[in-house]
């Protein structure tokens, strides 16, 4: 089905910043979930893109998502949507167990791709994805906005800077309380193993990505997931439904240098933590505490407050959700790839190795043992 509606552009494309002289990059958005709620109002206000299509397989959700934002055309079916001559560039931003359909459709019609993450259901489809997209020869990424948050990219700085010498250790925890009612968030599709469900995807998929890119390759994975809270609420009913997704994981890898990560992630806390985490290397540390970075170097006495540079913000406005900013920042570079050809991270090929992780977590949990990620093992099986 498909309905146009004219008017308006949308409050958040009045204000965009910054000028274009090339004609815009015409973006179709799939889902109406982050896709209205981030990825609308980020692509709105960069001049180099225009929103012209959404899509929801809820005629009622896609109808609603085009009148708030101002978006010309809503479908219901996304093969509709990445068919239009009128459509440059997708951004999947359905529930991941989507991912792989709807990537691959856009990809076929030759259009630039932004898939949310986790990238894909598992490695296999992870595969299928970069496979194509380096044929079709467009710009596909992953959205790990997480790397645009300012705090994270000032560590990315430091390091390469030097800061901490040589990589030796890093911890991450997280102790959430988003997943511990119930009652609360009723069950969908992240409480769905077989729809790729869970936190281990949810927000595992960031903590790797950063890891990973903080301190190199991963070359050993070991880990578990665990359900604590095994029955939830439906939506609109008081019936319970049983969970088989992860709400808890812990993992450690193993760098390519021989350094160690650790990630411990609750989502089921009877209180909202901080995230918290800790980076040291042969010369410094380093340490995220409420949001704010903290180093100290050799024969220093104490851990200092690292100033976070205005350039690292992108001067933008605050948004009403708070991933729109880092968003924004991603959605530049995915620009950029579009209108030079050159690629721009984190890219498909990023999303095939922070999966193989993901999914060596799963196996490490089921096998009790380190999982090869390094390609030593089985190069032919490496992207």
């Amino acid at each position: 089905m498909v309905a146009t509606r004219r008017g308006q552009t949308g409050a958040a494309a009045v204000e965009r910043g910054g000028d274009s002289e090339a004609a815009p990059i015409r973006v179709g958005v799939i889902g109406t979930g982050v896709g209205a709620a981030v990825h609308i109002p980020a692509l709105q206000y960069l001049p180099e893109t225009e929103v012209v299509a959404v899509c929801s397989r809820r005629v009622d959700r896609a109808a609603a998502a085009a009148a708030e934002h101002g978006v010309p055309s809503f479908v219901t079916d996304f093969r509709e949507l990445v068919r239009d001559p009128g459509v440059d560039a997708v951004v999947v931003a359905s529930p991941p167990y989507l991912h792989h359909p709807m990537a691959l459709a856009a990809l076929e019609a030759g259009k630039h791709v932004l898939c949310e993450k986790p990238m894909a259901r598992n490695l296999a489809e992870a595969r299928d994805m970069v496979k194509l997209a380096e044929r079709v020869g467009v710009a596909a990424m992953v959205n790990h906005e997480f790397r645009f948050l300012p705090v994270r990219a000032r560590i990315k700085e430091l390091i390469d800077e030097g800061y901490l010498g040589e990589p030796h250790a890093a911890t991450l925890v997280a102790h959430r309380s988003s997943l511990n009612d119930p009652y609360g968030r009723p069950f969908g599709w992240l409480m769905e193993q077989e729809k790729a469900g869970g936190m281990l995807g949810a927000v595992g998929s960031h903590h790797v990505d950063a890891l990973r890119w903080w301190f190199g390759e991963i070359n050993g994975v070991a880990g578990a997931t665990a359900t604590m809270i095994k029955r939830r609420r439906l939506a609109e009913s008081a019936a319970m439904a049983t969970v088989d997704a992860d709400d808890n994981f812990a993992f450690v890898l193993r760098f390519a240098n021989g350094a160690l990560g650790t990630v411990h992630v609750t989502a089921t806390a009877p209180f909202e933590g901080e995230e918290e985490i800790s980076l040291a290397g042969s010369e410094g540390v380093l340490r995220v505490r409420d949001g704010k970075l903290y180093g100290a170097r050799r024969r220093d006495t104490a851990l200092t407050e690292q100033a976070i540079p205005d350039r690292l913000t992108g001067g933008l406005p605050i948004f009403a959700h708070p991933l729109t900013e880092p968003t924004i920042l991603l959605l530049r570079a995915w620009v950029r790839a579009i209108q030079t050809g050159r690629s721009a991270a984190p890219s498909f090929a990023d999303g095939v190795k922070i999966q193989e992780v993901l999914d060596g977590v799963v196996r490490s949990g089921q096998q009790g043992r380190w999982i090869d990620t390094s390609g030593a093992r089985w190069p032919g099986t490496r992207t």
